[in-house]
């Protein structure tokens, strides 16, 4: 009789462990794939190429059935700002683990001894700057601004792709007036025919062609592909790369899922875009035309870029003082595109 009720006993205690037990180690494997466990904070720069970004946080809203940075397990919040020295200085202090930066900010921090890795592109075109003037002030073709006021933005890709233009066309700084100002003024300064032309990209252009005030037959508008490839990267702090590799695979990955999701649904993206900067619908259009939205690596493209930007900003920037790097390889790091899509790193 005892050993009937110490075999119920025991039975009785196994049956208990396992209930406490089982749920123990269901909630173990749970936090294993438990998407708060990978966490990071991505800053978006020049918002209105954050056409992958936009994707892969907003796919939800694109499409019902996606939940791009679920699928991947990474919980990343998206800081908005419009600023590269803002996303820079995120990264810096260590206030955000990625951001999405290009060419220019990453040559002037290394000018300064500052070390930013540059771990994919998501977007590339040659069509984003432009050259645009009032045809009434006398401006019909790139040779025409001799002596004209001219808006640019300085210590940026406007910058770069002014003095190649106007070398391009034969003409000396000395023989225009240059003003130096943001988007926003440059805009207002064109409209208000303070200045003859401006160096701008889109989708400004697309603000001065749809403001009332604006005679769009009067706009002379110069693309120019062959004086600069805009692209824009993923970028972080080389020992961020290291503490939260995993992190930036995962998040590699969505921004991967946010291009195929921005092929099949271009449209959508550029609304949900649009809705996402509080911009007019449609003023994103063109961005969406003229750019190639495709994660990848181009290794020999962005040495010789980072390079002549590099000996450019010496000049223009530092006025010969910065620090020019021997090696710019040492601002790419390809081991993480190589670890996800191999096919994407071009060597």
């Amino acid at each position: 009789m005892m050993r009937a009720n110490m075999k119920k006993k025991t039975i009785l205690i196994a049956i208990l462990v396992a209930l406490i037990v089982l749920p123990i180690t269901g909630c173990r494997k749970a936090d294993d794939n438990d998407e708060s466990k990978y966490q990071a904070d991505l800053v978006a720069f020049q918002l209105y190429m954050s056409g992958l970004v936009v994707a892969a946080d907003q796919s939800s809203e694109i499409q019902n059935d996606m939940d791009i940075f679920k699928e991947v397990g990474l919980k990343c919040n998206i800081i908005k700002r419009s600023k590269g020295p803002e996303v820079v200085d995120a990264l810096i202090g260590g206030s955000a683990d990625f951001g999405t930066l290009a060419n220019t900010p990453v040559v002037l921090q290394a000018l300064q001894g500052g070390h930013l890795s540059i771990f994919a592109t998501i977007q590339t075109t040659d069509h984003d700057i432009k050259m645009v003037g009032h045809k009434d002030q006398g401006v019909s073709s790139g040779a025409s601004l001799k002596g004209k006021r001219i808006g640019f933005v300085g210590g940026t890709i406007g910058e770069i792709f002014l003095e190649r233009y106007l070398q391009k066309h034969g003409i000396d700084k000395k023989e225009v007036t240059l003003t130096s100002a943001g988007p926003a003024q440059l805009r207002d300064l064109f409209i208000n025919k303070s200045l003859d032309a401006i160096i701008i990209w889109e989708p400004v252009i697309q603000d001065i062609l749809t403001d009332e005030g604006v005679a769009k037959d009067d706009v002379y508008i110069d693309i120019d592909p062959s004086l600069y490839v805009l692209r824009m990267h993923l970028v972080a702090k080389p020992e961020t790369l290291k503490q939260k590799h995993e992190e930036t695979k995962r998040l590699v990955k969505a921004i991967i899922k946010g291009e195929e999701l921005l092929i099949a649904h271009p449209q959508k993206v550029r609304k949900q875009l649009e809705l996402w900067l509080d911009r007019k619908p449609g003023t994103l259009e063109k961005v969406f035309e003229e750019s190639t939205f495709r994660v990848n690596l181009d290794i020999p493209s962005l040495l010789k870029e980072l390079k002549e930007e590099a000996e450019w900003a010496q000049k223009s920037v530092f006025s010969g003082k910065g620090k020019m790097p021997e090696d710019f390889s040492i601002y790419i790091d390809p081991t993480i595109l190589e670890s996800v899509a191999p096919n994407r790193v071009i060597k």
